[in-house]
């Protein structure tokens, strides 16, 4: 399987092992949402995986990937997840404001963390880009299909995340639209790993300097 392949539109979900997060956010879960401080349960899921990881090529991968699954699982939680396969817009709403949340199923509501793929440097339309981390997630559609939901993110000067794009599958067609903050029209990526651009529509393959699977995770976990 390619390293892409994650984005693929699926009948099933890919996901392949259960993480319990409940053991760090349990103070959490009995507390009311304005009470909800994210990045103290992100950063004490981080703190756990960086204890356990005691060689790795590139720990921003690790870090990246605590802080993202465990927003993930508290956007659960509360209800706070955004899924864009049932609102057909650019806008992000939280699942808990849609009508139809009470039945959308469990698997609509949560975004499952499969890769993250760190991209050491491209460029497309002339503008360059470094240091990009490609969180790829899956996430139930409304015809219960497991669609992709893509993070972009990078770090500023300050050593601090920040999210610079986002991109879903809005056509259906297998392509991942991605929004960039550089760019007013979208960039698409396909499966095999091709970014292109509506401007030139020149494909130009992505080089995956390093990447982190929830295997990796569960194994680092798991040792």
């Amino acid at each position: 399987m390619g390293i892409f392949n994650s984005i693929d539109k699926t009948n099933k979900s890919k996901k392949i092992y259960e993480f319990n997060l409940q053991e760090i956010y349990r103070k959490g879960r009995f507390a009311t949402p304005a009470d909800i401080d994210y990045s103290f349960f992100e950063d004490l899921y981080v703190k756990k995986l960086l204890e356990h990881s005691k060689k790795s090529k590139n720990t921003n991968l690790i870090e990246l990937w605590g802080k993202l699954q465990m927003k993930a699982y508290i956007d659960y939680d509360l209800g706070n997840t955004v899924n864009l396969y049932y609102i057909n817009c650019n806008h992000p709403t939280p699942a808990n404001k849609l009508e139809d949340y009470n039945y959308m199923p469990e698997d609509a509501r949560k975004m499952t963390l499969l890769d993250i793929k760190y991209i050491k440097k491209f460029d497309i339309e002339g503008v360059e880009f470094q240091n990009i981390y490609l969180a790829t997630f899956e996430i139930m559609d409304p015809e219960k299909s497991y669609r992709p939901y893509i993070l972009v993110y990078t770090k500023n000067e300050h050593d601090e995340w920040i999210q610079v794009g986002y991109g879903y599958d809005s056509n259906d067609n297998g392509n991942v639209e991605f929004f960039i903050d550089a760019f007013n029209y979208p960039i698409y990526l396909t499966n095999k790993g091709y970014i292109s651009a509506p401007l030139s529509n020149k494909g130009k393959k992505l080089d995956v300097y390093d990447y982190i699977t929830e295997k990796d995770i569960y194994k680092l976990l798991t040792k």
